[in-house]
């Protein structure tokens, strides 16, 4: 891999929340309950992680100057908390997420907060990733096969300067191995590993 790890201090855990976003992060967590409460059928694979901590990281990168550009993409991205809380930074902010009930529901969300943030609906992958026959099976709910998502965003997935994902325990190969093989040079992989906090990877070469 052309990874370079970067530490995240558990000193981000002491930064104040970006303005608004406490408003952001109450209005999806509610929206989520009654999303949860209403559905009868139970979507095994969405799990929500620390939003707050999310905003914490994001503020840590802009203050640390990581970050190369402008442009966010959330993989997996559920209610695209992610993706509104990086709009909230004045980024171009994506998610992508490949259960139908869940992009309407986080569209909805992004439209009652006036937020630019947008949901589309496909897999992650985009074509010809070199050697993830290797490691796809090791990954639950995500589809290798569709048509590439990014057509329809209108960005390739080297546009994007930071990505962020949730992904299984066991499953961070697979999104460190798209994002090695086909992100562009100096862009971010900020992930969250539940009780292990947020990992942060830059792709160097």
């Amino acid at each position: 891999m052309t990874l370079q790890q970067i530490n995240v201090p558990d000193s981000i855990k002491s930064l104040p929340y970006h303005d608004r976003s406490e408003t952001l992060i109450d209005t999806a967590n509610e929206a989520i309950e009654a999303f949860m409460l209403a559905d009868q059928t139970v979507i095994e694979n969405f799990v929500t992680c620390d939003f707050h901590l999310l905003d914490q990281a994001l503020t840590w990168i802009e203050q640390s100057h990581l970050i190369a550009g402008n442009r966010f993409c959330e993989w997996g991205a559920g209610f695209a908390v992610g993706s509104l809380l990086a709009a909230l930074r004045g980024m171009e902010s994506v998610g992508i997420e490949i259960e139908p009930r869940l992009v309407h529901e986080a569209n909805e969300l992004a439209q009652s907060l006036g937020s630019s943030s947008r949901v589309y609906c496909g897999s992650l992958v985009p074509r010809d990733v070199e050697g993830l026959e290797d490691i796809a099976n090791e990954v639950r709910n995500v589809d290798t096969e569709e048509g590439d998502i990014y057509d329809e965003i209108g960005w390739e997935i080297d546009d994007f300067d930071l990505f962020f994902a949730f992904p299984w325990p066991g499953e961070h190969g697979f999104f460190e191995h798209i994002f090695d093989v086909r992100a562009s040079t100096g862009a971010l992989l900020l992930t969250y590993r539940g009780r292990e906090g947020m990992n942060l990877v830059r792709k160097i070469s």
